[in-house]
């Protein structure tokens, strides 16, 4: 015998409308309750770079902006014959006092929870990676020290400032020193991928880059640097604003017209390229530094005597 067909359409499922710089970071079915003594009921739970969503069918039931979640608590709750770990979400939705709760239970609860707690909670200072820092090898702490200043880096970019040609280099430090480093002091991964994030100041897309979890504390904003490049004639006097490193930290070179300057200092390394306005030698070249004003004084090609 054929087997009776049901005469019912089946129900659509729509996924909520996202914003136009909203990317998706995590997604999965799973229950939620509204409070302990509710009873448990079948949603879809969506987390973005913006806000957790739950929605069942059509209908939105709640809309979390991250920073709107005040606490997350974990507890064993009873779902479908078993305890399973449940995430109770504490947040207020702008313009109002009260506190709200709701208790969500999916697959990968400690993933999720760890999630929400890098983009609600965690707050990164100075301090805190320092702490981390003297647990890392020079490698490692020009990664982190680096993302401290940057917030965000390309593979590419990161590999450069450990002193790698390999990217299979770099991933190792973040997958098996920094983050496993992070997850011991502060309970979550401190450094995650993301494929496309807009940038917080901004708003443009950052595509491919490492970013620094959870939002800086005591940091500065970041100013324009002062650089200035002199032509006295028969050489030039360059004059650049440099911060937390030492003249032995440097190294200078010369090719052409391009001037390159590197820290190697561990807690602010970076290299930058300069162009100048003619030919330049290295030979009997003159560096200086003093109150984080470095000074350098380069011959002029033609000027060179044979």
């Amino acid at each position: 015998m054929r087997p009776l067909l049901s005469t019912m359409p089946r129900l659509k499922k729509t996924v909520p409308v996202l914003f136009p710089d909203e990317t998706i970071i995590l997604r999965e079915q799973g229950g939620y309750r509204a409070h302990a003594g509710a009873g448990w009921k079948v949603m879809d739970c969506m987390l973005t770079n913006r806000r957790l969503i739950l929605w069942q069918l059509r209908k939105v039931i709640e809309e979390i902006p991250m920073d709107g979640i005040s606490d997350l608590r974990t507890e064993k709750h009873y779902y479908v014959l078993r305890r399973r770990d449940a995430i109770g979400i504490y947040f207020r939705h702008a313009g109002s006092s009260r506190t709200k709760v709701v208790w969500i239970i999916v697959n990968g609860a400690h993933i999720w929870k760890a999630r929400l707690f890098q983009m609600a909670l965690l707050k990164v200072d100075e301090k805190l990676i320092t702490i981390l820092a003297e647990r890392l090898d020079d490698s490692c702490r020009a990664i982190l020290w680096h993302l401290w200043e940057t917030r965000h880096a390309r593979i590419v970019e990161l590999a450069e400032v450990c002193g790698t040609d390999n990217h299979m280099d770099v991933l190792m430090h973040i997958k098996d020193a920094i983050n496993p480093v992070a997850v011991r002091e502060i309970g979550c991964p401190l450094l995650f991928f993301e494929r496309k994030r807009a940038a917080p100041d901004t708003g443009e897309p950052i595509l491919f880059s490492w970013w620094l979890a959870g939002s800086r504390e005591g940091k500065p904003a970041q100013k324009e640097r002062l650089m200035d490049i002199f032509d006295e004639g028969d050489y030039f006097q360059i004059i650049l604003e440099v911060k937390r490193v030492e003249k032995s930290d440097l190294n200078i070179s010369v090719d052409g017209r391009e001037l390159t300057i590197e820290s190697r200092n561990i807690r602010s390394r970076w290299v930058e390229r300069f162009h100048l306005p003619d030919t330049a030698v290295f030979d009997n070249h003159q560096v200086s530094l003093k109150h984080s004003l470095l000074e350098i004084r380069l011959r002029k090609a033609n000027e060179c005597v044979e």
